[in-house]
Order: C-alpha cells, then structure tokens, then sequence
C-alpha cells in the first residue's frame, strides 16, 4: 500500500505545467464557445502554421501558457495561448470535461478567433493529452504537434498493473488527494478523464495524422525509476506514431520542462514549424539533440 500510496503522490506531478517567463502580454480576447461557454486567449505575431499552446493542469494553467516559449521564439510565427473552461479569464465550464467536448470547445475558439489552419499544437503534462485529442478529430487541420513531458493514457493503468491492484485504483485515489487542494478545476479535469485512465484508452476515433512530431522526456529522477521507465516506453510509443518525429530525452530536466530546459522545448516547437512549412523530412537541428 505504501508503494502504491507513493506512486499516486508522484503522478499528481502531471499536473505541473509551463511557467510565467514574460511580464508583458497582449491584450485577452474572448469568444463565445456555445453552450454558455466563453473562452479567453492571448495571440502575438505572424505567419503561420500558428502555435497553439495547450497547458497542463495545475496553478499555471491558464490564460499565462506559453509566455516563457514564446520569448524564446521571437518572430517565428503566431502564437496562441488559451484559458481552458473554468481557468481565469475563462468561464466556467458548463459541461463535463470530456476530450471531445475539450477540443470541440478549442476548435470553435480558433474559428471564431480567425485563427485559420493548420495549427502546431504544443501540449505540455495533461495538454499534451488535450491536444493529441484535437489532432485525432481534426486531423487535417493539423501541421505538427509537440509533446512536452506529456501525460498518457496508459499512465495510471499501467501504474495499477505495476501495483497488482484493480484498473482505476490510481486515478481515483489521484483525485481524492487532489481534493484536499484548493484547485476544484484540476480535479474535475482528471475526474471527468477517469474512464480514459481506467481503460488505458483516450476512446476517439481515427488516428494521429503522420505530421512532424516531437516528444520530450524528463528522466530527471524527480519520480521512482519504474515510472520513469513506463513514462519513457509510453512516449516512445508516441513518437513512432510520426514518420517525421524524435524522440528528445534529457537527464536535465524533471516534469517541468519550460522551467529546467526552456531553450530544449523552444528547440522542439522551431524545429516542428520549419519542418512543417517544408512538408518534407526536415533535418534535425544540432541544439535538440537529447541530453547527455
């Protein structure tokens, strides 16, 4: 019990997400998602394919997503970052938090928005989870995809097989540790997911389209080596999914990419744009190489 106890205090770090890096901001914008829903974003730059940025859950999971990376990157193309429903500026969330309803909710907000296809989605902890969502539905308009530490779905499942205890057992005492916390968004976040933790499967139709793709992982030992080694199987798997991917592991850094190695994901998101703009296998840059 002890170990299993242990294991679900570390997998609540997959809610730790980009952190604040600039002080200057554009102005918020909001828009009308339907069903009584209003989200909020931020947009700075030019040209395209534009980056969305898609945060994890935790206290920087708002409104303030990407501002470290976008410094990084300069001019390099538009950027977007968005408040999910019920994170400030946003309303709150009207209906429950399902990966259909998440991306369904961030594809009109672009719409609406005027932010025109195709998008390179750069999803961090629980984001990356999001984002490969809104890639599987909406796969043509999808131009690339960076996944930052991101979270599985196999996570938990793979963590109770490990523990020898019944699928969802995780997960759900995840969630009730979490509730003790003042952050009621986070855990209905993971809750309104628990079908997709139990199972191991995110449930969607179709597939990821064959885009440039980035997957990075931190095996900074900020969690036991035999999470970090289901973690690394995971993401792996992920980066086989692309025939124009890497797969980027780094000593370094922990969960907390942005904070520990900003110029690692910024690296990531540049090479996935160029690559994107190219349409072609595009030459792996010298600076992303994994950490030694």
């Amino acid at each position: 019990m002890f170990m299993l106890q242990h294991l679900v205090r570390v997998l609540i770090v997959f809610g730790v997400c980009f952190t604040v890096g600039c002080s200057r901001k554009p102005p918020v914008e909001k828009f009308d998602v339907g069903n009584g829903t209003t989200l909020a974003l931020i947009r700075s730059g030019k040209g395209g394919p534009t980056v969305v940025f898609e945060n994890g859950s935790g206290k920087f999971s708002g409104i303030e997503s990407g501002d470290r990376l976008r410094k990084q990157l300069g001019s390099l193309t538009s950027f977007v970052a968005y408040a999910r429903a019920g994170r400030a500026p946003s309303s709150p969330a009207t209906s429950p938090r399902t990966l259909p309803t998440i991306a369904a909710e961030l594809h009109t907000l672009l719409e609406k928005a005027g932010c025109r296809p195709p998008y390179v989605l750069v999803g961090a902890s629980l984001g990356g989870v999001y984002v490969r969502a809104f890639a599987t539905l909406y796969p043509d308009e999808v131009a690339g995809l960076v996944l930052a530490e991101s979270a599985h779905e196999r996570l938990w499942f793979e963590g109770d097989r490990l523990m020898g205890v019944e699928p969802g057992t995780a997960i759900k005492n995840t969630i009730d540790i979490l509730r003790a916390r003042p952050d009621p968004v986070s855990v209905r976040e993971l809750e309104d997911l628990s079908p997709v933790w139990a199972s191991g499967n995110l449930g969607l139709p179709g597939k990821l389209p064959d885009v440039p793709l980035v997957v990075i992982t931190g095996l900074k030992p900020d969690r036991p080596e035999s999470q970090l080694k289901i973690l690394r199987q995971l993401h792996g798997e992920l980066f086989a999914t692309s025939s124009r991917g890497m797969h980027i592991v780094t000593s370094k850094s922990g969960h907390n990419l942005n904070s520990t190695e900003p110029e690692l994901v910024a690296n990531a998101v540049r090479w996935v744009v160029e690559a994107a703009r190219d349409k072609e296998t595009h030459a792996k840059p010298e600076p992303a190489q994994p950490a030694q």
